[in-house]
């Protein structure tokens, strides 16, 4: 595209991002200062038009951005723009408090993002099966239910809820703790693969059954503001019933996410946007998923936001690539 093409695109998506509505030449003249005649933003819209950048609704002459005209936009044209002091001063806060366990840091994360772009937050937490076990305290809640508190390697810490079918006492949680953290300390190196291993191979926790899978191959999703999205566009019935299966189904909207870690082309610490139309998916196709993939000790997860397709982008890039390097900061002091 030539300049003057970039320049009323942009305009063409700020217009209906701001309004959700077409927008004609006159308009754009008067309202954009684009520096020529509604006569020649015209002969423009019609060369976009014909490039599948821009489409005329079907009730005035305006135009309105296609898809192509959107994904054009967010990859070469987007200006990202810095979040508010007072936004940056939140985020602070939030991160200042000693949090050394991982899911109160994804979980604040999840709820700033939401909080703050008004969408939905998300945190897909690394799978962290090979980190290493630096030692475990197993607290006795009742005769069926056991904690344990996991510090790894790393010093972050992460609490796994155990149910038993098997009652135990306080003595016998106590003696398996002992006879635990001496294998913790006699191997080389102890993983929380080990440590699942050890509860579900071994009589000493008959039949336990760790709530969401908290040692599995998949990390755990963290996801707030889930009822922003199903408001949003809620006139279509069908698409409010798929958006309220999905977001009600963690292991479905995780499964998303975990897809595009398989996805060489997402790199650490850079910004992507995804089309929810491109993922074939029912009940995503109005939205766009904003995120940022960071490593934690070889394992990846995933932070981001999801919207409306008519978001603001250049805000919602900008709180996604801060707070991502605010955890980033956050995960790697902890692991030093």
């Amino acid at each position: 595209m030539n300049d003057r093409e970039q320049l009323i695109l942009k305009a063409i998506i700020k217009h209906y991002l701001e309004f959700g509505e077409s927008v004609g030449s006159r308009t754009l003249e008067k309202k954009y200062n684009i520096g020529v005649s509604s006569a020649t933003i015209r002969n423009t819209m019609a060369d976009l038009e014909d490039k599948g950048l821009i489409v005329k609704t079907h009730t005035s002459s305006g135009r309105i951005p296609t898809s192509e005209g959107y994904k054009l936009y967010v990859d070469e044209l987007l200006k990202i723009r810095d979040i508010s002091k007072e936004e940056k001063a939140k985020v602070m806060q939030a991160y200042n408090k000693r949090m050394n366990q991982i899911d109160m840091i994804f979980e604040e994360t999840s709820r700033l993002l939401s909080k703050i772009s008004q969408y939905a937050g998300v945190v897909l937490e690394p799978a962290f099966t090979q980190e290493g076990v630096k030692k475990v305290k197993l607290v006795h809640i009742n005769e069926t239910t056991v904690l344990a508190v996991v510090v790894m390697n790393s010093s972050l810490t992460k609490n796994l809820n155990i149910f038993l079918e098997n009652p135990v006492t306080e003595n016998e949680v106590e003696a398996i703790n002992s006879f635990l953290n001496e294998k913790i300390a006699n191997s080389k190196y102890f993983t929380l693969s080990d440590l699942k291993d050890f509860f579900t191979n071994t009589n000493l926790f008959m039949q336990s059954d760790f709530q969401d899978n908290m040692i599995s191959d998949e990390g755990k999703l963290f996801f707030e503001g889930g009822t922003n999205l199903i408001e949003n566009n809620a006139s279509d019935v069908m698409n409010l019933i798929n958006r309220v299966k999905l977001f009600n189904n963690p292991n479905d909207l995780r499964n998303v996410f975990a897809q595009f870690l398989q996805m060489e082309e997402f790199k650490d610490r850079e910004v992507n946007v995804i089309f929810g139309e491109d993922l074939n998916i029912a009940g995503l196709e109005d939205f766009s998923f904003v995120f940022s993939v960071y490593t934690l000790n070889n394992a990846k997860g995933i932070i981001g936001v999801i919207g409306p397709k008519r978001m603001e982008y250049s805000k919602t890039v900008g709180l996604v690539e801060y707070v991502a390097e605010e955890v980033n900061q956050l995960l790697n002091q902890k692991n030093k």
